[in-house]
């Protein structure tokens, strides 16, 4: 039983850190190909999004399995914009800024959300259900669990200690 828990922990550190540096890299890429600049994306200092992330462990709480990509791409991108309107306007009340705005962007909806980027999380959300779920239960299984514990522990370590930094200088600049 604990081998089987250390493996599952594993899987969802590996699965936060995989779909939140996806969503990094689709942040600076956006931000390079509208204005050909490098903007560090996110409120971390590791190159981790932790919405992306969240959103993606949304997803899996809601269908739990794998589903047909065509549904799950539309649900996928409907959920998705709800979820980034509110996490929005949460992060706007807790740290006093807001952190994305597309207001520049065609099929903005309220200037906090677009119809291109729920698409976007459309298609990582069948990314993540048809090639990261399945990658991570392989390596989940194929590891040694004392390293599946151990890189699972560091990556909860290292997340904790990232998420209070950036969150203390946040609440400095409020």
């Amino acid at each position: 039983m604990k081998e089987k828990y250390i493996r599952g922990i594993f899987r969802y550190v590996f699965e936060f850190y995989t779909a939140g540096l996806a969503g990094w890299l689709y942040e600076v890429s956006v931000m390079w190909i509208m204005f050909r600049k490098y903007e560090n994306r996110g409120i971390l200092h590791m190159p981790v999004v932790p919405i992306y992330a969240v959103g993606a462990f949304i997803l899996l709480a809601v269908l739990r399995k794998k589903r047909n990509p065509l549904f799950l791409f539309v649900f996928a991108s409907l959920l998705t914009t709800v979820f980034e309107l509110g996490a929005s306007y949460l992060l706007e009340f807790i740290f006093h800024q807001q952190f994305w705005t597309y207001r520049t962007w065609p099929l903005s909806i309220l200037d906090r959300s677009c119809v291109i980027s729920s698409a976007v999380f459309g298609g990582m959300a069948v990314i993540y259900f048809w090639v990261l779920r399945p990658i991570s239960g392989w390596l989940s299984k194929k590891l040694p669990v004392w390293i599946c514990g151990a890189l699972s522990l560091i990556g909860i370590t290292a997340l904790a200690a990232d998420l209070t930094i950036s969150v203390s200088q946040l609440m400095k600049e409020r």
